[in-house]
């Protein structure tokens, strides 16, 4: 059974594993070597200081992670790759929509799996923007819980 609970200091070992191999493998359109560079930055800085985050937990191990970097606005949700399709960033989400009126989360365009998954989840295309350090195009997504979705 999945458990979704407030993430621990002492989870950020195993919450950047799954941050970093879940990224790597779901967004392969940017280098590896990129990835491990911005994971730097998640393990000393973003996890432990900046961002919110929730993990998903299954018999004590951390599967999946979603953090917020301000109050609605999904920074990360990332599964473990082979803990993929059991529902547990279903379930992450979930979470997140029961605590806030409105969300927010940009996915880059070539990430279709991610575009597919938010769509299916409620959130509706708000505009496409460029993001400024990959200079790759990424898809604004809202979701309200006024309208589920449905309206901006």
């Amino acid at each position: 059974m999945t458990t979704i609970r407030d993430y621990l200091p002492t989870d950020l070992e195993k919450t950047a594993a799954v941050w970093l191999t879940s990224t790597i493998k779901g967004q392969p359109f940017l280098s590896e070597e990129y990835w491990l560079k911005v994971y730097r930055s998640i393990y000393h800085t973003f996890l432990p200081d900046r961002w919110q985050t929730f993990v998903a937990e299954v018999d004590g191990e951390i599967e999946g992670m979603l953090s917020l970097c301000a109050p609605g606005v999904i920074s990360a949700l990332f599964v473990g790759p082979s803990c993929q399709r059991k529902g547990h960033a279903s379930a992450l989400l979930e979470t997140v929509k029961a605590r806030f009126d409105r969300l927010e989360v940009s996915v880059y365009i070539q990430n279709e799996h991610a575009l597919s998954f938010f769509e299916k989840n409620g959130f509706v295309p708000l505009r496409q923007e460029i993001e400024a350090e990959t200079r790759l195009k990424q898809q604004l997504y809202v979701w309200t819980r006024a309208s589920d979705g449905l309206t901006v």
